[in-house]
């Protein structure tokens, strides 16, 4: 099993990899984000996971997004219809030019496309419908993102494809998911080849993703849709396959003389007396999930003290125990289970999904079909009411960039028991 996690990350890593100063997707400053897509997107929004990762990453190039995310959807938006009778929905097209309206009107920079899973139940007979209604897509999506910007393609809207993620295996009574995944391995081949003809970023989770590899963690709740652990882990995935570094936190500090090194944070103000040393660290962004809930690898935070006298001591921050460990422990490393940041980090998800929430009741109000559907005699009227829910995305928005910079905190480590 883990021979097998390991030629899985090899395969992503080697699928992905790009020179140092150069990555897959480039994140510029002000980018104008859309998600675009099926469930995996549509979910997303109960989750922040994706938007958070990208977010506390870029927390200083004043990014904002956009989850146009439904559920069920195909690349040829038909989940998109408004309901016009008991059994009926609007016609084909008008799914299509809902999206394309939203698009238009966010007018994005960069857009992430997440289609296939629902396509790819259609089997080896569905592909060249799939890759039809796919270019079908991307022609509407180039043509309006971005409008206001010149004609040069570096100033285009940049377009990048999401694959399907794997069937995860969760065992009887759940079918074996062996077919599906060579159906959906078809698809990804259609989506790579589209990329390829199109020459935009394709993301290709079905192979980065392994969910085999830790049985007893499950990302999914039924194979295909995933869980908030299982988003935690796609997240960091995703930001792998766009180019950039895993994210790490390493702090090394002798007891006695010298410079602490550090990576992922910047240490400063640090006082050393016999019992006890103490430190400033500002980190250069904020973690998505606290380590013990989400054990997603890259995101652990190792502090290396070296030096110490024998005995026993407490690591604190703002009063807060956050680990105890022995002076030989620390002088190997100690993984600290719990950051002064999750506070600030949890926050800043919060704000997000709130911001998210107001942006759904936006351009999807929930049961739309009494707004401005066939049903619309009866509360047509409130229709007034849901160009507000935007102003309340774009106050949200503007309060995301000082919660997603990561604040300065103070680490003191005194002697509990001497040995």
């Amino acid at each position: 099993m883990r021979h097998a996690f390991l030629l899985t990350f090899l395969l992503a890593f080697a699928l992905t990899a790009r020179g140092a100063d150069k990555p897959l997707v480039e994140i510029r400053p002000g980018e104008r984000i859309a998600f675009i897509g099926n469930d995996f997107f549509d979910r997303e929004l109960d989750k922040a996971y994706i938007e958070s990762q990208l977010t506390t990453r870029f927390h200083d190039k004043s990014i904002t997004f956009r989850n146009l995310g439904y559920s069920g959807d195909t690349v040829w938006c038909q989940a998109r219809n408004l309901c016009s009778g008991w059994d009926q929905f609007g016609p084909p097209d008008q799914g299509f030019k809902r999206l394309q309206k939203l698009v238009e009107e966010f007018n994005p920079t960069l857009i992430f496309v997440a289609y296939g899973m629902s396509e790819s139940f259609d089997g080896p007979a569905g592909v060249d419908h799939f890759t039809q209604g796919l270019d079908r897509l991307l022609d509407m999506l180039n043509h309006t993102g971005n409008s206001e910007t010149t004609s040069k393609s570096s100033d285009a809207v940049r377009i990048v494809l999401v694959s399907p993620i794997p069937h995860e295996n969760l065992g009887p009574p759940l079918p074996d998911p062996s077919e599906h995944n060579r159906n959906l391995r078809l698809y990804c081949s259609a989506m790579q080849n589209v990329a390829k003809k199109r020459n935009v970023a394709c993301l290709n989770l079905f192979d980065a993703f392994s969910p085999d590899h830790n049985p007893e963690s499950h990302f999914t709740t039924d194979g295909i849709h995933l869980t908030p652990y299982g988003y935690g882990r796609i997240a960091a995935v995703m930001e792998q396959a766009m180019g950039y570094d895993r994210r790490t936190w390493q702090v090394q500090i002798d007891a006695k003389a010298g410079d602490p090194t550090s990576k992922g944070t910047h240490i400063t103000n640090l006082k050393r007396s016999n019992q006890s040393i103490s430190f400033a660290a500002q980190d250069s962004m904020l973690p998505v999930l606290p380590p013990w809930e989400s054990k997603i690898p890259g995101q652990e935070r190792m502090l290396k003290i070296t030096s110490l006298p024998p005995g026993r001591y407490d690591l604190k921050s703002e009063g807060r125990t956050l680990c105890t460990a022995t002076a030989e422990e620390w002088s190997h490393g100690v993984q600290l289970l719990a950051s002064p940041n999750d506070k600030q980090a949890e926050d800043l998800r919060n704000l997000i999904l709130a911001k998210d929430r107001d942006f759904f009741n936006y351009w999807r109000p929930q049961n739309d079909t009494y707004i401005f559907g066939y049903r619309k005699h009866e509360q047509g009227r409130n229709a007034v009411e849901v160009p507000n829910f935007l102003k309340f995305t774009q106050d949200k928005e503007a309060q995301i960039p000082a919660v997603a910079a990561p604040d300065v905190h103070t680490y003191e480590l005194t002697l509990q028991s001497p040995k």
